[in-house]
């Protein structure tokens, strides 16, 4: 009966998750404390287990969606959390922080002026007046604007 008592613990921190938009706040050591009562031997049946299997892992997908979404939105996160989604929070802006690190971009000198136009891959640039320098990180627009000798490169 502790499986099934454990199940309905994770079905309500479930349905409280469906509830609302915010990441409702776990023990840090939710999903260790569910590991350790897994390995521990038990009288449940097969079907108990899985159905407990089956909506941890909804609970667990249903929080990722959260994380990303708090992510996605620079929100600092709700406290307690446990220490997996933290971790994977952390991981992820840490990913995200050193792509943005990562791109480069090209200085260009304008030399005509110009209003603003899409290029062919369907950025919008301009308008600029002939002489401004302007900062482009999409290699095919630095292409677009040297082609048609709308600018040219400064460094």
């Amino acid at each position: 009966m502790e499986t099934e008592m454990q199940t309905e613990t994770i079905f309500a921190k479930l349905i409280e998750e469906k509830k609302t938009g915010e990441l409702q706040p776990l023990p840090r050591n939710f999903y260790a404390n569910i590991e350790a009562d897994n390995k521990k031997p038990k009288n449940a049946n097969t079907q108990e287990l899985q159905n407990k299997q089956s909506t941890l892992g909804a609970l667990k997908s249903r929080r990722m969606q959260k994380i990303l979404v708090y992510l996605a939105y620079n929100k600092p996160l709700p406290t307690p959390l446990p220490a997996e989604e933290e971790d994977i929070y952390y991981q992820i802006l840490k990913i995200i922080n050193k792509e943005e690190q990562q791109v480069k971009t090209t200085t260009i000198k304008i030399n005509i002026k110009i209003p603003e136009i899409i290029t062919p891959n369907g950025s919008k640039i301009g308008p600029y007046q002939e002489g401004d320098t302007i900062q482009i990180a999409n290699t095919s627009d630095v292409e677009f604007i040297i082609n048609n000798k709308i600018g040219e490169i400064t460094s």
